[in-house]
């Protein structure tokens, strides 16, 4: 069988274009000069960072957040999640694992915190960043709407820029290293090396001395929450209702539960108490002379319960930044799925009674 001459000018000019094709993505998808795209993503980066870092210590600091019987505990969250995620049977089995996950979470976001706002093995953060924010997404966030609201969306985007070009050694605690192993070997940072065995030295070195740092930094990062824990103490049990009558004006008849007294929630302040039929939080409040009104302090979105903000007119839900108006409890700003629930309140004599 002949073959035909212009074949292999064919082949060939197929060959180069797929070659050309390659070193085109290669190009498009390679920073020309990591440093400068280290220096780019700096300021996202120490915002990822300070973010991961703040969130970890609220969660360590928080004896609520480890405590099964707490409405605002991880176990809680889970399981107010688990009917709606995706994954809800896994979130079903670790139910029981609560506190194991609860303090997994805090751990995994102060490494990632550290990682990216020193950098520290940037890229594993970043990787770590888009598991957490995406485990995230599945669970606690998935149901906001709309979509676009949803920050672990925002938070897993963030992260893939990382995972490509890491720090680009930019003000990177782990080039400082490795620079640092490189002249204690007698070699230059800005010579370009070509000695395998070498390279092999310096990179066992650098991981060495940066393990040794980043646990150092790790081990600070925990004690500074458990001790923080310590010193905040156990949470302090807000008032529940109570069923003893209170002394009443001749002629008027108290009706349902007491919640307290009318002096202890002042025109345009919160009351929390414990609403006993549902025994969940709830939040009484005088917006006028007289005048007194109460709401479930439960959020709509995922569970969390709101914290009071009535001075600036709102509940804010500490979650995922959803808002209800104070005076109304509706649903003002953030992923939510309605009203806060209102309940029945009155007030007789010195007293206010839940209905």
């Amino acid at each position: 069988m002949t073959i035909p001459a212009h074949f292999f000018t064919t082949s060939w000019i197929s060959i180069w274009k797929y070659v050309a094709m390659a070193s085109l993505i290669k190009r498009v998808f390679a920073p020309a000069n990591s440093l400068e795209a280290g220096r780019a993503l700096f300021p996202t980066r120490i915002f990822l960072g300070v973010m991961f870092i703040y969130a970890s210590l609220t969660k360590l600091t928080d004896a609520s957040f480890f405590d099964p019987t707490s409405q605002n505990s991880v176990a809680n969250q889970m399981r107010a999640s688990a009917g709606s995620s995706p994954i809800g049977f896994l979130l079903n089995r670790l139910i029981e694992h609560a506190t194991l996950v609860g303090y997994g979470i805090a751990v995994g976001e102060l490494a990632i915190g550290i990682g990216l706002l020193l950098g520290i093995w940037s890229r594993a953060a970043a990787i770590g960043l888009a598991l957490v924010s995406f485990s995230f997404l599945l669970t606690v966030s998935w149901g906001t709407t709309p979509y676009f609201l949803n920050p672990d969306l925002a938070y897993l985007t963030a992260a893939i820029p990382f995972i490509y070009v890491g720090d680009g050694g930019f003000m990177s605690l782990e080039a400082s290293i490795r620079n640092r192993v490189m002249r204690e070997l007698g070699v230059s940072s800005n010579k370009k090396l070509s000695n395998a065995p070498l390279e092999d030295q310096i990179e066992r070195r650098t991981l060495v001395k940066t393990g040794a740092v980043a646990g150092g930094l790790g081990l600070a990062g925990l004690a500074t929450g458990l001790i923080g824990k310590n010193l905040k103490g156990s949470p302090v049990a807000q008032p529940s209702a109570s069923v003893t009558p209170s002394t009443t004006p001749t002629g008027a008849v108290p009706s349902g539960t007491r919640i307290t007294s009318v002096a202890s929630v002042p025109v345009g302040t919160a009351f929390k108490f414990t609403d006993p039929t549902t025994g969940m939080p709830a939040y009484l409040m005088q917006p006028a002379t007289g005048k007194f009104v109460a709401y479930n302090a439960i959020c709509t979105h995922e569970g969390c319960i709101v914290n009071d903000n009535v001075a600036n007119g709102s509940f804010d839900c500490p979650c995922h930044g959803a808002q209800f108006d104070a005076a109304t409890g509706a649903h003002t700003r953030g992923p939510g799925r309605g009203d806060l629930a209102k309940l029945n309140v009155s007030a007789t004599g010195d007293s206010v009674y839940l209905a």
